[in-house]
C-alpha cells in the first residue's frame, strides 16, 4: 500500500511539474521523427498480465526492399540517441505508474515474445510491477548481459523494499547525468534474448589438486555442468566440492554426452599417457584459456592446452598439445613448446626458445632467449637457464647447472 502510495503521489506531481518538458519533446519528435509521438507496444506486467507501455519515439521508419524495417542502429537518430540517454523518452511512463500498470521501479517490461523463453527462476520477475527504473537499470542497464541483468531482477523481487526503492530513485538520477549503460557494447539497444542457454556439459579426466584450478578455470570460460573422472574412482569420490563420477572407462563410455574434455593431471607422462588413451577412443581433448589470459592472436595452441589466470603468451608462439602455462607465467616471441610442457607459476621464457616434451619449467624460473631445452627436462625453481640442456637432465640454480647422477 505505502509503495502504491507513493507512485500515485510521485508520478502525480512529477507529470504536472514535468509538462512543459512533454510538450517540448513531444514537438521534437513531431518534427524530426513524425508520427506518431509516442511509442506502444503491449508488455506483461504483474503475474505476466498484458498492458499497453507508451514512451516517446526514438527511432525513425526505415525499411529495406521487402518491407522489413531496418537494424535498430539504422533507424536510431542524433535526438533518439539524446532521448534514450537522458531518459527522457521514458518521461511518458509515469502515466502507466499512475494507471497502476507499473512502478516507479521494478523489473522493466519486457517483449511478450520472451514470456515462453524464461526459466522458472528468471519467470519470478513478474511476481512484482514491472518499473521505469529498476535494480538492473542502475547496475548497467543495457550494457550488462540478460545473465546478469536477470540476477538483478530476482534479487530486487526478494529484497524489495521502500528504502531499496528511494535507493534506486537516488541511483537512477545519478546514470541520467552520467549516462552509463545505455546499450551493450556495439549496438544501440539491448540485444534480443534468445532464451536461456542449455547447461554446457565439460569432463576433466583427474582429481588432484591440478584439476581443481582446470575445474575452476573451465566455469570462468562458461562451462556450467562439470564431471570429473578418475582412475582411483570409487575410493575417490570428491575433488573438492565436485563428484567423482567414474574412471577413463566410464568417460570412454559416455563422452558423447559432454560437450568438451579435458585431461588435468599434473604429471607430464601420465597426463601424455591418458591424453592417448582418449585419443585412441575418439576423443580429442578441449582447451581452456582464462579470461584474464593474454594469448596472441599469432600464437598457436594445441589440444587439450590450459592457461591459467594471468598468462602471457606472445605473437609466434608456438604451444603442443596438452601443454599446461600455469598462473602467470610468460612465453615470449617464437617460442615453441612441444606436447605436454609444464611451464610453472611465474617461469618466464624469452623468446625464441624451443622445449622439448614433457619437459617441466619449475616455479619462478627463466629462460633466456635463444635456447634449447630437450625433452623431458626438470628445471628447478627459480633456476635461471643461460645454456642448452639435453634430453632427460635436471637442472637447478643461478646459472642452473645439471644435478649429479
Amino acid at each position: 500500500m505505502l509503495k502504491r502510495l507513493f507512485d500515485v503521489v510521485v508520478s502525480m506531481v512529477a507529470l504536472i511539474l514535468l509538462f512543459p518538458i512533454l510538450l517540448f519533446v513531444a514537438w521534437l519528435v513531431r518534427r524530426y521523427l513524425g508520427s506518431p509521438v509516442l511509442f506502444r507496444q503491449v508488455r506483461p506486467g504483474l503475474n505476466g498480465k498484458l498492458f499497453e507501455m507508451i514512451k516517446f519515439r526514438t527511432m525513425r521508419d526505415a525499411f529495406d526492399h521487402s518491407g522489413n524495417p531496418l537494424p535498430d542502429s539504422a533507424r536510431m537518430t542524433r535526438l533518439g540517441s539524446f532521448l534514450r540517454s537522458s531518459s527522457l523518452d521514458e518521461l511518458p511512463g509515469l502515466w502507466n505508474v499512475l494507471k497502476g500498470d507499473m512502478s516507479l521501479v521494478g523489473p522493466r517490461p519486457l517483449l511478450v515474445e520472451y514470456l515462453p523463453l524464461y526459466s522458472p527462476a528468471q519467470a519470478r520477475r513478474h511476481d512484482v510491477k514491472p518499473g521505469i527504473t529498476g535494480w538492473a537499470q542502475v547496475n548497467g542497464r543495457n550494457a550488462i548481459s540478460w545473465e546478469q541483468k536477470f540476477q538483478y531482477d530476482i534479487w530486487y523481487v526478494e529484497n524489495q523494499s521502500f528504502w531499496l526503492d528511494c535507493k534506486i530513485i537516488a541511483l537512477t538520477l545519478k546514470k541520467v547525468f552520467v549516462r552509463e549503460g545505455i546499450s551493450a557494447e556495439g549496438e544501440v539497444t539491448m540485444s534480443k534474448f534468445l532464451g536461456e542457454k542449455p547447461p554446457r556439459k565439460f569432463a576433466i579426466l583427474g582429481a588432484g589438486g591440478h584439476s581443481r584450478v582446470v575445474a575452476d578455470t573451465a566455469e570462468c570460460c562458461g562451462w556450467t555442468d562439470i564431471e570429473f573422472f578418475d582412475d582411483n574412482w570409487p575410493s575417490t569420490k570428491f575433488a573438492g566440492h565436485w563428484a567423482v563420477v567414474g574412471d577413463t572407462q566410464t568417460l570412454l563410455a559416455r563422452f558423447h554426452e559432454f560437450d568438451g574434455v579435458i585431461v588435468a593431471i599434473g604429471n607430464n607422462e601420465i597426463r601424455r599417457l591418458k591424453m592417448d588413451e582418449l585419443s585412441k577412443g575418439g576423443i580429442v581433448c578441449d582447451s581452456l584459456v582464462h579470461p584474464s589470459a593474454t594469448i596472441s592472436r599469432y600464437a598457436t595452441l594445441g589440444a587439450g592446452v590450459v592457461a591459467f589466470a594471468g598468462v602471457v603468451v606472445n605473437a609466434g608462439v608456438k604451444i603442443g598439445d596438452g601443454a599446461i602455462l600455469n598462473t602467470g607465467c610468460s612465453i615470449d616471441h617464437d617460442c615453441v613448446l612441444d606436447d605436454c610442457v609444464h611451464v610453472s607459476p611465474g617461469a618466464r621464457i624469452a623468446g625464441a626458445v624451443q622445449v622439448g616434451r614433457m619437459s617441466w619449467i619449475g616455479i619462478g624460473a627463466c629462460v633466456r632467449q635463444e635456447i634449447s631445452i630437450g625433452a623431458k627436462v626438470t628445471v628447478g625453481a627459480g633456476a635461471a637457464v643461460v645454456n642448452n640442456i639435453t634430453d632427460g637432465v635436471t637442472v637447478v640454480g643461478v646459472p642452473a647447472r645439471a644435478l649429479s647422477k
